[in-house]
This record gives C-alpha cells, sequence and structure tokens, in this order.
C-alpha cells in the first residue's frame, strides 16, 4: 500500500515538474533544465517502486511453463520454489545495489546539471529490490502471504 501511495503521489510531482518546465518554456521564454532531471530521477524511482508492487500483487511476469510442466498437486510447491528463488536473486540485487550506490558516494557522483549527488537517486536500486526478496522470501515461507497466480491471456 505504501509503494502505491509513493507512486502516486511521485507521478503527480512528475506531471507539476513537466508543466512547468513547459509553461517557462514557452510563456517566459525560458526553460527549467532542472525540472527534467528530477522528471527523469522520478521516472526511475517510480518504475523500482512499480517492480515491488507488482511483487506484493502477483503482477509480476513470471513463466508459465512451469504451471504446464509441474503436476498440479505439486504447484504449491513449485510456487513457493519460484519464490525463494525470486528472493535468492533479489538479495544478490539488493547486495551489488548497495556496492554501486557505495561507489558512488565514495567516488563523488554528481549530476552537474542539478548539482545534486547521485547515489541520493540510486538508493532507490537495493531498497526495491530487498522490499522484492523480503517480500518474495515472506511468500516462500508463509504460502497462505502469497498473492493469488496470476495467468496470462491467452
Amino acid at each position: 500500500m505504501v509503494e502505491k501511495v509513493l507512486a502516486g503521489v511521485m507521478v503527480l510531482f512528475i506531471t507539476l515538474l513537466v508543466v512547468s518546465d513547459i509553461f517557462s518554456r514557452e510563456v517566459l521564454n525560458q526553460g527549467l533544465a532542472w525540472a527534467q532531471k528530477y522528471a527523469v530521477y522520478l521516472m526511475i524511482w517510480v518504475g523500482f517502486l512499480g517492480s515491488a508492487l507488482a511483487t506484493s500483487t502477483g503482477g509480476h511476469l513470471r513463466p508459465e511453463i512451469g504451471d504446464k510442466v509441474w503436476p498440479e498437486k505439486l504447484h504449491p510447491f513449485y510456487h513457493r520454489l519460484r519464490h525463494f528463488i525470486t528472493s535468492v536473486f533479489c538479495f544478490g540485487g539488493t547486495y551489488f545495489g548497495i556496492k554501486y550506490v557505495q561507489e558512488s558516494l565514495e567516488l563523488g557522483d554528481m549530476n552537474p546539471v542539478i548539482n545534486q549527488p547521485l547515489w541520493i537517486f540510486q538508493i532507490i536500486i537495493p531498497v526495491s529490490f530487498a522490499l522484492i526478496a523480503i517480500k518474495s522470501l515472506l511468500f516462500a515461507l508463509v504460502p497462505s502471504t502469497m498473492p493469488p497466480v496470476k495467468m496470462e491471456a491467452h
């Protein structure tokens, strides 16, 4: 729920930034270069938060072939296994995301247009991977918390 509200607020803020930039450029003849940069970073954040939200609702893409290959009686085990594998992968993504942010912080990487350190915008990478990893591990260990399995429309 938190991801959904936060993503909605960010989309509203992105809209305000872009509209302000267009208004400034068209009416005042002077664009807001920083507005576009912030809008792009916020779109990236919304995408990563959307990924965590998709995990919560069972909306992530997944290999449906397992549903066809595994016998029906083993589907509960299969779904727990896929959530466990997803959590292992995402804990790895969390680790490498943290390393990436640390490197950016240590090197002092900055965005020259908005004069902001890049690690502030990059922090969403390990955070979203951690959210997905924790949720997926919970789904694997406590199947009653697992969202319903969604099948692709054929």
